[in-house]
């Protein structure tokens, strides 16, 4: 057993150097990307009549990148300067410690952005910031100098047209009947009041199924664990329009019904990964003390969990309503329903007046919920 323990140590060590080595690779060969992507994309392609046709990539390039990348990184490990061995803190330790001013301006006294990690972190960034400009094609031109039509869009929403605000649009029917500015908008922030209250609810049982602290004690434990955080992730990364489109055709487009699920199916699992991440950093102390007592896990969750992390959980659930306010004024796009169904038919029918109303009104209650929102998560927390 003695001798099992070095080598398992020993096997765990190169376990975390090869990672160590895999970061570095990675790095590099980010670097090596977008400096490989900007030559095939401007100086390979320039035409030299004079010398060649055509500049090309020649077929060794990519290989040889991957090459010389991996190269650098074994470089980097032998000659001490492996980010990757930072982050996974391989490094050995000071021999002295650090003063006080050393410890305010960064390792060794200096400044963060003259330190290995800075230097690598600007280049990062700065490689980052060109590609995302390059590949999106941003045009600030565009920006400066609008089209005319913009400009006529401008002045045909100001001033806006409020004659619809309390009295129904006859042109605007939802089945079969007439509804005004103020009616969808109230329609919308029940929608939102609704889902919010049906996703906070299911979360709430699901964020202690999905708390690693709760449920990490047995392998059954740790399959429940692994399903709820799996469920969360999956149901969060899918967007509510996307939900919203299922559920329009699932019920009927244009339905509410369908703009609530959609929105409480994205509420339950972004707030369930919440109050999950909430429940996992609580203090041990009153749970390990409810366990002394002999409590079972309904009561270390009642009496040492909830109490803690109630403040939280309120305040998550109220940011999450003020999120839904905004997105059910969306999902009308895709069937479902609320104040984005008479946003849209404006645009569509090109009544800009009556549009920038509807604007106005969506602007001034999201504005109010987050007021309102933000004060109360103040009180709370």
């Amino acid at each position: 057993m003695a001798r099992m323990l070095p080598a398992k140590v020993e096997r765990g060590r190169l376990r975390r150097r090869l990672i160590a080595l895999f970061l570095d690779w990675m790095s590099w060969g980010y670097v090596a990307y977008g400096v490989m992507y900007f030559l095939n994309d401007y100086w390979w392609r320039i035409p030299l009549e004079r010398f060649y046709s055509t500049l090309t990539l020649p077929p060794w390039g990519w290989p040889a990148a991957v090459l010389g990348t991996l190269a650098m990184a074994v470089v980097c490990e032998l000659t001490g300067y492996s980010l990757g061995k930072r982050a996974l803190k391989l490094e050995p330790k000071r021999e002295r410690p650090l003063t006080r001013e050393e410890l305010l301006r960064g390792r060794a006294g200096k400044p963060f952005w003259r330190t290995q990690w800075g230097v690598m972190a600007v280049l990062l960034l700065a490689l980052t910031v060109a590609l995302g400009w390059h590949i999106v094609k941003i045009d600030p031109e565009a920006l400066i100098h609008p089209s005319p039509r913009a400009r006529e869009m401008l002045s045909e929403i100001f001033p806006p047209d409020f004659r619809y605000f309390r009295v129904p649009d006859p042109a605007f029917e939802l089945r079969g009947l007439p509804y005004s500015i103020l009616d969808l908008m109230v329609l919308t922030i029940f929608m939102a009041l609704l889902a919010t209250v049906l996703g906070a609810a299911v979360a709430l049982p699901l964020s202690f199924l999905g708390a690693r602290n709760i449920m990490g004690f047995s392998p059954v434990g740790w399959l429940v664990y692994g399903v709820v955080r799996g469920f969360f992730n999956i149901f969060r990364s899918i967007e509510t329009m996307l939900w919203a489109v299922v559920f329009a055709i699932w019920i009927r487009w244009g339905s509410p019904l369908a703009g609530i699920m959609a929105l409480t199916v994205h509420t339950i699992a972004a707030l369930g990964k919440l109050y999950s991440e909430q429940v996992e950093g609580i203090d041990p102390g009153p749970v390990e003390a409810v366990v002394a007592a002999g409590g079972s896990r309904a009561e270390v969750i009642r009496y040492a969990i909830l109490p803690q992390v109630i403040p939280s959980f309120w305040a998550f659930t109220l940011y999450r309503w003020d999120i839904n306010v905004r997105m059910s004024t969306v999902i009308a796009l895709v069937g479902g329903g609320g104040i984005g169904d008479m946003l849209f038919y404006y645009k569509n029918e090109g009544k800009w007046a009556l549009l920038g109303a509807v604007v106005i009104t969506i602007v001034a209650v999201v504005w109010a919920m987050d007021y309102l929102s933000g004060r109360l998560r103040e009180r709370i927390t």
